[in-house]
C-alpha cells in the first residue's frame, strides 16, 4: 500500500527530485565543484560519489548566486555548465521562484534526442571514445561506443546506457596497479586484442532529503584526489540497492546492498547437461553480498565527520540482518555465526574540512582488522590503510593538492575465497591494494572555460603479496619487506571539454617501473615496464 501510494504521488504531483547519477568518470564537473567548495562558494559533501545531476543543479543554481565573488574562467565555467544541468531545475510555478530555469531555457546543451513535459523527460544520446598511446613499446590504444539514456517520470527515475571496450593490447586487468574501471568477462583475440562489456542501469525514487532505488554502476566512498580507500569505483559494475538520507543540515546516512560477483564456482549449484548440441557442465558462482552505511555528522559549518562499516558475506541468499541499513555488521555477524568462522567486516572514518578559505583538508581510515593490544606492540601491526590530503585553489585559476597513501599488510585481503573484499576479483578498495604506499601531487592551472593542465608526480610502493605467499603469523607481517615493486611518474596532462561530453585530452608521461620481474608482470601492463615516454591523445563524446 506504501508503495502504491508513493507511485500515485509521484506520477501525480510535480517532481521536485530525480535521482539520475552522473558517473565518476566525468571528471570535469567533480574537479568544478570541488573548486567552487574549496572558494566557499557552495557547501559541498563529497565524501560519497556519484552526485545526481539534480543535486549538481542546485549547486550550480547555489554558485550562480555568489559569481560577483569569482573569476571571469570560473563565471564563464558556470554558463558553460548550467546550459546543461539547468533541465533538472524545477519549472517555474506561480511565486516565479525558478528564475533561473527560466533564464537557461532555449541555451541548453545538445543531445541527439530529448523530450520533455510537464511529467516526463528523457535523453537518448551515443557513446562514442578513444584513446592512444605512444611510447618505446610502440602504439597501443583502447576505444569504445555504446549508447545511453535516461529519464525520469515525476519522482521516479530510469536510465541505463551499453558500452562496448575494445582494447589493441592488455591494458585492464583484475591485477594492474591502476585507477582503469575493471571489465568482467573479458575476450581475447589473436594479436592481443580485447573485448569486454559494460553495462550501467538504475531506477529510483527521490523526495526532496534522500531516495532509495537499484543501481547498477561504479560508486566511489571516501575523501580522495587520486584513489579512494573505502570504495574505489574500479570494480565492473554490479547490482545494488541504494538509501540515501539527508533529513538534516548536520545529518547525512548512505546505505548500500549489493550483490557482488564471486567468480567462485558452486559445485553444488553446478551440473551435466546433454542436449542435441553435446554435453556441456553448466558452472555456477557462490553467491557473496556487500552491506555498507556510513554517517557523516557536520558539527559546525564545512566540516564532516564521518563513521561507516561494512561486511562481506557468503550466504546462498541475501540476509534480512544485513538489510538493515542502520546497523553494526562486524556484531550482528558475530550473533549469526557464533561458534564458526565469522564474515569479512570492516570500519571506516572520514574527516573533511573547507572550513579555511580557499583550502580543502581531508583523510580517511580504513580498518580491516584491530586489535588494541597491536597498537603499541612494535612486532605487530593492524590490517589498516590510512590517507591524508589537502587541496588549495589560494591562486586564482590554480588548483594544487597533495596526497599520501599507506596500507598495512593484508589490508583488503581475506584468506576465504567467497568473501573477499571484491566484485568480478576487483577489489572494491584502494586501487594499490595491501602492503603499499602511495605520494601523489599536481598542479593544475585553468587559464580557460573547461581547459585544465596539469602537472603531475606520483610515486608507489608495494611489497610482497602475503596472500600468496601464505606468510605466517598473519599479524607479524612487517609492510614493505621488502619493496618487490616501484612506479615513479612525471607528465603534464590537458583536457578540455568542447561542448557538453564532448572531451579532448592530450598527455605526456614519463614513468619508471621496476622490482622484481614476476610482480612487474602482475601488477604492470606490459607496455610500461621499465622507463616510457608516454604520449596520449584521447577524445570521446559521452562519459
Amino acid at each position: 500500500m506504501v508503495l502504491l501510494t508513493l507511485l500515485f504521488q509521484g506520477l501525480t504531483q510535480h517532481a521536485d527530485a530525480q535521482f539520475v547519477p552522473t558517473h565518476i568518470s566525468n571528471e570535469g564537473i567533480y574537479l568544478f565543484l570541488d573548486e567552487l567548495a574549496s572558494d566557499q562558494h557552495i557547501d559541498l559533501f563529497s565524501l560519497v560519489k556519484p552526485y545526481s545531476r539534480k543535486e549538481i543543479a542546485r549547486l550550480l543554481q547555489e554558485a550562480e548566486e555568489a559569481r560577483t565573488g569569482m573569476t571571469g574562467r570560473q563565471q564563464a565555467e558556470l554558463e558553460f555548465y548550467l546550459d546543461d544541468y539547468a533541465r533538472e531545475l524545477t519549472p517555474p510555478d506561480s511565486s516565479g521562484s525558478s528564475w533561473l530555469w527560466q533564464k537557461r531555457q532555449g541555451n541548453g546543451r545538445f543531445d541527439v534526442f530529448y523530450y520533455s513535459d510537464s511529467l516526463f523527460k528523457m535523453t537518448v544520446n551515443p557513446i562514442l571514445g578513444s584513446d592512444v598511446w605512444v611510447n618505446e613499446n610502440g602504439s597501443f590504444s583502447h576505444w569504445w561506443n555504446g549508447i545511453e539514456a535516461r529519464s525520469t517520470i515525476g519522482n521516479f527515475a530510469l536510465w541505463a546506457s551499453l558500452r562496448d571496450n575494445h582494447e589493441s593490447t592488455e591494458l585492464t586487468a583484475r591485477d594492474f596497479q591502476n585507477q582503469r574501471i575493471g571489465g568482467a568477462n573479458i575476450k581475447v583475440y589473436s594479436g592481443g586484442k580485447r573485448d569486454y562489456w559494460e553495462v550501467r542501469a538504475g531506477m529510483t525514487y527521490a523526495w526532496k532529503w534522500g531516495h532509495v532505488g537499484l543501481i547498477m554502476g561504479q560508486f566511489e566512498w571516501g575523501e580522495n584526489n587520486a584513489g579512494a580507500n573505502i570504495h574505489s569505483g574500479r570494480t565492473p559494475a554490479f547490482p545494488r540497492l541504494e538509501l540515501d538520507l539527508n533529513p538534516a543540515p548536520w545529518f547525512r546516512m548512505t546505505y548500500v546492498h549489493g550483490s557482488l560477483i564471486s567468480e567462485v564456482v558452486d559445485s553444488s549449484l553446478s551440473f551435466t547437461t546433454s542436449t542435441a548440441y553435446g554435453t556441456d557442465y553448466r558452472e555456477v558462482y557462490h553467491s557473496k553480498y556487500l552491506a555498507a552505511n556510513i554517517f557523516t555528522f557536520t558539527p559546525v559549518s564545512k566540516l564532516q565527520l564521518s563513521v561507516g562499516n561494512s561486511v562481506i558475506y557468503d550466504y546462498r541468499y541475501p540476509s534480512a540482518a544485513f538489510l538493515l541499513p542502520v546497523a553494526f555488521y562486524k556484531a550482528i555477524d558475530h550473533t549469526m555465526n557464533s561458534g564458526v568462522d565469522n564474515m569479512n567486516s570492516q570500519l571506516f572514518f572520514s574527516a573533511s574540512s573547507r572550513n579555511l578559505k580557499h583550502f580543502h583538508f581531508y583523510g580517511t581510515v580504513f580498518l580491516d582488522e584491530v586489535a588494541m593490544d597491536r597498537i603499541f606492540d612494535d612486532e605487530e601491526f593492524n590490517f589498516v590503510s590510512y590517507k591524508a590530503g589537502f587541496s588549495t585553489t589560494i591562486l586564482p585559476n590554480f588548483r594544487v593538492l597533495a596526497e599520501y597513501t599507506w596500507t598495512n599488510c593484508l589490508t583488503f585481503m581475506h584468506n576465504i575465497p567467497t568473501t573477499t573484499y571484491e566484485s568480478n576479483r576487483y577489489n572494491l578498495g584502494h586501487y594499490l591494494e595491501d602492503n603499499s604506499k602511495d605520494f601523489y601531487a599536481s598542479v593544475d592551472w585553468s587559464p580557460w572555460r573547461t581547459l585544465h593542465i596539469k602537472a603531475h608526480i606520483g610515486i608507489s610502493q608495494k611489497g610482497p603479496d602475503n596472500t600468496a605467499l601464505g606468510t605466517m603469523p598473519r599479524a607479524e607481517i612487517p609492510p614493505f619487506d621488502p619493496i618487490v615493486w616501484e612506479s615513479t611518474s612525471y607528465g603534464l596532462l590537458a583536457t578540455v571539454q568542447l561542448v557538453n561530453d564532448l572531451s579532448v585530452r592530450l598527455g605526456y608521461t614519463w614513468r619508471d617501473v621496476s622490482g622484481d620481474q614476476d610482480y612487474m608482470n602482475r601488477w604492470t601492463a606490459d607496455v610500461y615496464h621499465g622507463q616510457t615516454n608516454t604520449f596520449r591523445f584521447g577524445i570521446n563524446y559521452g562519459f
